[in-house]
């Protein structure tokens, strides 16, 4: 069965998208507790992640979207990479964080699709 057998990562975040990141964050913040932090332009996380599971905010191009997607967090990118692959995933894109890593490289994450068409991304940090 692909799939089966060692996990590729675990449950990041669970990202909304937003024409507005900030009001969204706030909003929730509201609900769920946790600080609503700008990561960066566009993009805001409720801080220290209530309940241990993180919720982030981004800006959407379309705000009309609603869009939900899941950010994996995996050790090896290009491992998980095959892995979804195999698992019938689809790959979209590759993006890069507009925040650098401690060392100042450029961090990136990379689009998938799962085999219904739902988003998601696998992310290194």
């Amino acid at each position: 069965m692909a799939g089966a057998g060692t996990p590729i990562g675990w449950v990041r975040e669970v990202v909304l998208d937003s024409p507005d990141p900030e009001r969204l964050a706030r909003f929730w913040a509201g609900l769920l507790g946790g600080e609503p932090v700008r990561w960066y332009d566009g993009w805001w996380t409720l801080e220290p992640p209530p309940h241990g599971q993180r919720l982030s905010f981004q800006q959407s191009a379309d705000p009309g979207s609603g869009g939900v997607h899941v950010d994996v967090l995996v050790d090896d990118l290009e491992a998980a990479h095959e892995r979804v692959l195999a698992a019938g995933g689809r790959y979209e894109t590759e993006r890069w964080s507009p925040r650098p890593a401690q060392d100042g490289t450029a961090v990136p994450w990379r689009v998938y699709r799962d085999p219904d068409g739902h988003a998601f991304c696998l992310v290194v940090r």
